[in-house]
């Protein structure tokens, strides 16, 4: 009897749950999404496709390196590789606005260039719909602007699109000799 009272009232549970269950959208009006990795630099929200990734890690132990520029932080081993530290805050001449102890490094490679690019924080993956994309340029970031193809409006923020790749075969990239 026990048995039978509780199935009755799990199929009660039951159709009452899909008697008051939300739609599935139809596919017809599903919007089209844009997911990208999150992150700031200089108290810009920006954002990259997934793919320019490698991986994202806690500032690693780095050696410094005579002569060079001071947006090459140094060289760090991870994992039995050695990998370039740049500081993107003075690459693109913009002030940090976080203590370092919430910068982050996202790695990037681009065929047979690597590179650690530091940033202020990482804001983990960013869900945008497609149509709020616009073209723009991010204000006070002018160094930034050759690496930005516009911005996604999301709660009231943008998020500047920016293809980190591509700084790794800019000129300026190379010229890391202090003059």
């Amino acid at each position: 009897m026990a048995k039978s009272q509780a199935l009755k009232i799990l199929n009660e549970i039951k159709a009452a749950t899909f008697k008051n269950a939300a739609q599935l959208p139809l596919k017809e009006s599903a919007q089209a999404e844009w997911q990208g990795l999150g992150y700031q630099v200089g108290g810009l929200r920006l954002v990259s496709n997934m793919n320019e990734i490698s991986e994202i890690l806690k500032m690693p132990r780095y050696a410094a390196l005579p002569g060079v520029k001071s947006w090459i932080l140094g060289i760090a081993n991870v994992r039995g590789r050695l990998l370039p530290i740049i500081d993107l805050h003075d690459y693109f001449s913009m002030p940090p606005t976080l203590p370092m102890m919430q910068w982050r490094v996202l790695v990037i490679e681009d065929e047979d260039i690597a590179a650690g690019l530091v940033v202020e924080q990482s804001l983990g993956i960013q869900h945008f719909l497609e149509d709020s994309f616009e073209e723009t340029t991010a204000e006070g970031a002018t160094a930034l602007q050759p690496y930005i193809r516009g911005a996604f409006r999301h709660g009231g923020r943008m998020f500047y699109e920016t293809h980190l790749k591509s700084i790794l075969r800019d000129e300026k990239f190379f010229d890391v000799v202090e003059s």
